[in-house]
């Protein structure tokens, strides 16, 4: 029997949740298209890139407005059950208090497993693809054929190719460049090596050069510069934003790495470290917003006629308590004001910790 009841109350939730989650999303995404409208009626977008724009954008929004949803799913749930009478009937077939919130637990922990995978891996992959559309699609700038900041492969003029061994953070030194330049049939007919490029003065200037132009018998000539100058537009920022040091556009496993790069070269690591445990944290609040929203609707118990629109109130208020918390302690976090570890997990612990006092008052 209660196997039966466990996935009675699961089928019960996840229908709520759904519900939820879509017109969550949906909303989100509305509100996202016309504050964005005005910019890509600028850049003359096609219809097809601004839906694969939001396309790739939707894990994103899915991931953000999940904790609460969960969070007035389980509410609605609570209070749903209670309002036909269904909690009672239960209780007087002897099921407990874990008989009845166990499924909405389970729910909600399945919830966090698949929020991690979005934040380890989805959402870095579709905001990567999303900021593609965006650059290169709708406001037409040049492509960059690599985001990483080891071996940097970067598109420019109309006949040239530039490889980057290394970028430094800041975007204003390139190591080891090498540059590909291609004739009108697209074969190769010079290159240049240089041992590294600074931007200085408004102007990239290329170091140690060695030039090879190849003739029309396979004849390769032969120069050397102490200095060059470098014929590329971007700035520093570009670059930097060519590199995609963004840790939104990265997966789990990347930011990692790219982490323990930047501290073996003696960086600061507090704003990464942050948003790597910030990723796994929001994640966990799931779970979290579950134990507390059938806390809440379990203490109105007695309350035979619960006011929906109250709880999806009451959600609303606690999930802008939540946002609110947990983004001023990730800023703090990132600004070297907190431990990343503590910035990222103080606000789920508090309120883990109100979710918890609260079931505890459930008496029945």
């Amino acid at each position: 029997m209660m196997g039966i009841l466990f996935w009675y109350i699961v089928r019960h939730y996840l229908k709520i949740l759904v519900l939820c989650l879509t017109g969550l999303t949906t909303i989100y995404l509305v509100v996202d298209f016309f504050e964005k409208l005005r910019k890509f009626l600028r850049h003359d977008a096609e219809l097809s890139s601004v839906f694969m724009y939001f396309f790739f954008k939707t894990p994103e929004v899915i991931y953000t407005v999940a904790p609460l949803a969960v969070l007035i799913a389980s509410l609605l749930a609570i209070g749903l059950l209670n309002k036909h009478h269904e909690i009672t009937a239960m209780r007087s077939c002897g099921a407990s208090i874990l008989h009845v919130t166990m499924p909405l637990l389970a729910v909600g922990s399945l919830v966090t497993v698949i929020l991690l995978e979005f934040a380890a891996v989805v959402v870095p992959l579709a905001n990567a693809r999303a900021e593609y559309i965006r650059t290169v699609e709708i406001r037409h700038n040049p492509q960059s054929l690599s985001f990483r900041t080891d071996n940097l492969w970067l598109r420019f003029q109309t006949d040239s190719i530039m490889h980057v061994q290394h970028v430094d953070p800041e975007g204003d030194t390139l190591h080891q460049v090498t540059l590909y330049r291609m004739d009108d049939h697209f074969r190769l007919h010079e290159f240049t090596s240089s041992a590294s490029a600074s931007f200085a003065a408004g102007q990239w200037v290329l170091q140690q050069v060695t030039q090879r132009a190849i003739g029309p018998r396979g004849r390769i000539r032969m120069t050397q510069h102490p200095t060059l100058p470098l014929n590329l537009s971007l700035t520093p920022n570009d670059i930097k934003t060519w590199i995609s040091l963004k840790p939104e556009q990265m997966t789990l496993a990347q930011l990692g790495t790219h982490i323990e790069h930047v501290r073996h070269e003696g960086h600061k690591t507090a704003r990464l470290l942050t948003d790597y445990w910030g990723r796994m944290a929001y994640a966990c609040a799931a779970v979290i917003m579950s134990v507390l929203g059938m806390s809440i609707g379990l203490l109105d118990i007695d309350t035979h006629t619960p006011g929906l629109a109250r709880n999806i109130g009451k959600a609303l208020g606690i999930g802008f308590v939540f946002w609110a918390v947990h983004f001023l302690s990730i800023g703090l976090g990132r600004s070297g004001a907190l431990l990343p570890v503590v910035a990222a997990w103080i606000t789920c612990v508090m309120f883990l910790i109100v979710s918890l006092n609260l079931f505890l008052k459930v008496r029945y």
